[in-house]
């Protein structure tokens, strides 16, 4: 699967580097003062060389660093042997040894205990928790954000109070704990407002925006992104407006608004190409390609995807070069490049194994297999397979999980081996299941943190409220002993006093109304959405109990008169093998066609059913599908005619107009009697084509009509010849054509026969 990137701004403590275009001509001047600096102060000046190194040579950054601390040791500086130590525990992480960083952090926090420096034990502790994060060990990273935050308080910065609590709310969105995530960021956000910070406000926005892009509650999410980028706008901050360009893009490229989504990132690759911001590009250009690979725009996609790659490579960001290799090797997929698609996912999975990243190594082992199982090279793919499920499995990766079972499926359907397909099968829908389980769960947490943030915006407001009555009241005392010699004024004034408070007790009267009423519309959305939710389970559990029924039928013959066979076969007649072997055959074909279906219903309702349309020569396309189903035809001695028109094409999935085909008519054999007809014809209109399956079989009745399309009816009709059924081919074709951009009607008289007409776009020119 593809990645796309993100842009936040981090609450980091300045321990970390920024770094300065103008480094090098810093470093010059810091050496040239060294000769002439006390030796006191020496150990300050080589920590800040050794920092200004970190951009140019970490051997170098190393070595000053050590000086600083040789120096350190021999003065008996313990704050300078602290900072010494951590100067050096930066420089092997930034080299990506991170054991041996914790290891001089660790030294750093002891000699800061010791000497009692607060203040530097923030920085340490920041330090670490990052380290832990980069490791992917969040909960760890969450330890040392605590004891910063304990810190923190102890000292009572409020900057720093703030810091560290967004810095958690972070970390628990990491281990997928969102309700904590919010809950911690809007603890920051209250002590950040008295603070007047207006832009540390619009960071938090932006983390916030992005737990609620997480959870899928766009429309949150988008509210939090557009209060960042108005306060972003108000101080003319570049870098903060292309971030949220960026983010916006992205929640309207999830929400399906992609020229929506195109028109903000190109909107913050203009600002990071005008200010030179070169991580801001990066992301853009990936984000674009992301974009209109999804339009279906490979070679524009590519051309973005190469410019991200160029500009990460310059950065030396190997997270993001890995993201723009691997990305690249989709799209040499998608283009039947294989030798290309299979360097680029290779070197992006070289890279990823660098950075030890579990859940996008199991990632680059499911696009490798996809671009196997496209050359039909299956045992390869497999091996791929086999290692992400066990890498997804540890770090519970579920949507990688899923996509891997789901080419397991493909490749022992495609090599005939319906028992190993089946038990994939199985994996994915369970994996499908806990999924819905876990949307279900976060639309619950979701309405819970809304009505809690409801909650806390009601009391703050009535909180003020009270405030300035209380203001007022001591107003009136104060003016009550000042004017009392002059009675007539002070009745004038106690009577506006009076007034005002009156007015005053009304507004705030109404406001708590207002609130109140708010209060009950959001309970009663509560209420609504769990009502909703239950409905929908219970329509998925009627629909399992469906499938569950009509998926055990085919297997009563199967085993039944494979059983008779295995035990009696020298004892059975040429002609009883032969008969018992066609049955087995025919439920077993049976039983395939039902997992096809179920497979394909299922990707359409998780919304991972990738169309890929592009313009199809419908006679070509309904001769491959009757090449397959003439053998049934022929069984019932059923004459299937055709009047479409060679030129005749339509602009549609290959692999979903096949379905749909087959479905009806595979329904149409089954429905209609020995010696039968059975049409299918066409008609060109203004933007599409209508194709019309039709037979003279036994026909609907008005009731089934009625239900014919529904999922949660159970809708299974025995054959003229009791070939059996589950309904589900029908609901898939809807789905599928609606997807596609067309519709479906029937007209059917019982006993008569039927007529399924459905309608595609017209190729595109």
């Amino acid at each position: 699967m593809q990645r796309f990137t993100l842009l936040i701004f981090l609450f980091l403590f300045l321990s970390l580097p920024t770094y300065s275009q103008n480094s090098r001509q810093v470093i010059d001047s810091l050496i040239n003062t060294l000769e002439t600096t006390e030796e006191k102060n020496k150990i300050e000046l080589l920590n800040n060389i050794s920092r200004n190194y970190w951009n140019i040579s970490l051997d170098s950054s190393l070595y000053f660093a050590n000086e600083a601390l040789n120096l350190a040791h021999i003065l008996k500086d313990k704050k300078g042997v602290s900072n010494a130590y951590n100067r050096i525990g930066n420089v092997y992480y930034f080299k990506g040894e991170y054991d041996v960083a914790e290891e001089f952090y660790q030294k750093s926090v002891n000699v800061k205990k010791d000497i009692n420096d607060l203040k530097g034990l923030l920085g340490i502790y920041n330090n670490i928790a990052i380290l832990y994060n980069v490791k992917n060990e969040p909960e760890q990273g969450l330890q040392y954000y605590s004891k910063a935050l304990e810190i923190s308080k102890q000292i009572d910065s409020k900057d720093d109070i703030a810091l560290f609590l967004s810095a958690i709310g972070s970390t628990y969105s990491r281990i997928n704990d969102y309700k904590k995530s919010i809950q911690y960021h809007l603890q920051a956000l209250e002590i950040i407002k008295t603070q007047n910070n207006e832009i540390a406000a619009a960071q938090i926005y932006n983390a916030i925006g992005n737990v609620y892009q997480t959870i899928s509650d766009y429309d949150s999410a988008l509210k939090y992104f557009l209060d960042a980028l108005k306060i972003y706008k108000k101080y003319n901050n570049q870098r903060g407006i292309s971030m949220s360009y960026n983010n916006l893009g992205i929640i309207y490229q999830n929400i399906g608004e992609n020229e929506k989504a195109l028109n903000y990132y190109l909107k913050s690759l203009e600002i990071d190409v005008k200010n030179n911001f070169s991580q801001g590009q990066a992301s853009a250009y990936n984000n674009l390609g992301t974009a209109y690979d999804k339009k279906g725009e490979k070679r524009k996609a590519l051309d973005y995807y190469r410019k991200a790659l160029e500009i990460n490579k310059e950065l030396n960001d190997q997270e993001g070069i890995a993201i723009a290799l691997n990305n690249i090797g989709l799209i040499q997929i998608d283009l039947g490049n294989y030798a290309s698609a299979k360097d680029y996912l290779e070197q992006a999975l070289e890279i990823n194994n660098e950075r030890n990243n579990i859940a996008d190594i199991a990632n680059n082992y499911n696009n490798l297999a996809k671009l196997y199982i496209e050359i039909k090279e299956y045992n390869t793919a497999k091996n791929y397979l086999t290692n992400s499920i066990k890498l997804a499995k540890s770090v519970n990766d579920v949507e990688v999980l899923i996509e891997a079972y789901e080419f397991m499926y493909t490749i022992f359907t495609n090599q005939n081996n319906y028992k190993n397909a089946l038990e994939y099968y199985k994996l994915y829908s369970d994996m499908h299941d806990s999924i819905f389980k876990l949307q279900n769960s976060n639309k619950v947490a979701e309405l819970k943190i809304k009505h809690e943030t409801e909650n806390l915006e009601i009391e703050n407001e009535v909180l003020k409220k009270d405030n300035k009555i209380q203001l007022l009241e001591l107003n009136r005392q104060k003016n009550q002993k000042k004017y009392l010699i002059a009675f007539t004024i002070l009745i004038l004034t106690l009577a506006i006093l009076s007034f005002s408070r009156f007015r005053l007790k009304k507004r705030t009267s109404n406001l708590l109304e207002t609130k109140n009423n708010q209060l009950r519309q959001a309970n009663q959305k509560l209420r609504e959405s769990e009502k909703n939710l239950k409905e929908l389970n219970a329509t998925k559990d009627k629909f399992f109990s469906i499938i569950a029924h009509d998926l055990k039928n085919p297997f009563q013959p199967l085993l039944g008169f494979s059983e008779v066979l295995f035990k009696n076969v020298n004892n059975l007649s040429k002609d009883e093998i032969e008969e018992y072997s066609k049955m087995i055959f025919e439920s077993s074909q049976n039983l395939f066609n039902l997992l096809g279906n179920l497979l394909e219903w299922s990707k359409s309702q998780l919304g991972r059913a990738k169309l890929s349309p592009k313009n199809i020569n419908l006679t070509e396309s309904l001769n491959e599908t009757l090449s397959i189903l003439n053998i049934l035809a022929q069984k019932k001695q059923i004459q299937i005619e055709t009047k479409i028109p060679e030129e005749t094409f339509v602009y549609a999935d290959k692999n979903v107009l096949s379905t749909i085909l087959r479905n009806l008519i595979s329904n149409s054999i089954k429905f209609t009697e020995q010696n039968g007809i059975i049409k299918i014809d066409s008609t060109e209109q203004k933007n599409e084509i209508a194709i019309t399956v039709s037979d003279n079989g036994k026909g609907i009745s008005d009731e089934d009509l009625k239900n014919l399309f529904r999922i949660d009816y159970s809708l299974s009709t025995k054959g003229t010849n009791d070939e059996t059924g589950t309904g589900l081919g029908l609901i898939l074709c809807k789905e599928l054509i609606s997807q596609s951009g067309g519709e479906i009607w029937v007209n059917s008289t019982l006993g008569q026969g039927s007529e399924f007409t459905f309608t595609l776009p017209k190729a595109k020119s």
